[in-house]
């Protein structure tokens, strides 16, 4: 099996003089994703207009407008 260094070495990951980037003992690990508990969806059209087919994840946007300088 090759190394993960030699698979996946992004700039941020390289080592630095300080300490390695990644541990000696490093493993590859496994997300846990729990299932939906509602299967309610939008219809096609609304889920594109709203930008998702699940009502749960349909949060209105409150930000503000940033001001030109």
């Amino acid at each position: 099996m090759e190394k993960f260094e030699d698979l996946f070495n992004p700039s941020f990951l390289k080592e630095t003089k300080s300490r390695a980037a990644i541990p000696a003992d490093a493993t590859v690990t496994m997300a846990y994703v729990p299932l939906q508990e509602s299967l309610k969806t939008y219809s096609d059209n609304e889920g594109l207009e709203k930008g998702t087919i699940f009502p749960v994840l349909n949060k209105e946007f409150c930000g503000r407008m940033v001001k030109s300088v």
